[in-house]
């Protein structure tokens, strides 16, 4: 059994009315992104994470993953659904059994 974590990060957080998206807001220091990663991360049963952001976010995911060993994060769509679809397609290589699809904003 294989199972890899799909962590969605590519929202705009326009409900939110901040300059940067809730993923990238600092919860107790860290950008929630960074603490959903850590948390997934210390999942035994995980094998890999691959993470979905939105177009424009390269530095904001930059500076939230900095010093982590990820694969590139993939470009999400204009909606989930296809922010999803990316991110399985991205996975269809590995053949995982098993996918967690999680939301970054909620570490």
């Amino acid at each position: 059994m294989e199972c890899v974590a799909l962590v969605m990060a590519a929202g705009s957080g326009l409900r939110l009315g901040r300059e940067r998206p809730k993923q990238y807001q600092a919860l107790a220091g860290l950008p929630m992104l960074r603490r959903t990663i850590d948390a997934l991360r210390a999942c035994p049963e995980l094998r890999e994470l691959q993470v979905v952001i939105g177009a424009g976010q390269d530095d904001l995911y930059d500076a939230a993953t900095r010093g982590l060993e990820l694969p590139p994060p993939v470009i999400g769509g204009a909606t989930r659904q296809a922010s999803v679809r990316r991110g399985l397609e991205a996975l269809a290589r590995r053949a995982p059994t098993h996918v967690l699809v999680h939301d970054a904003a909620r570490p």
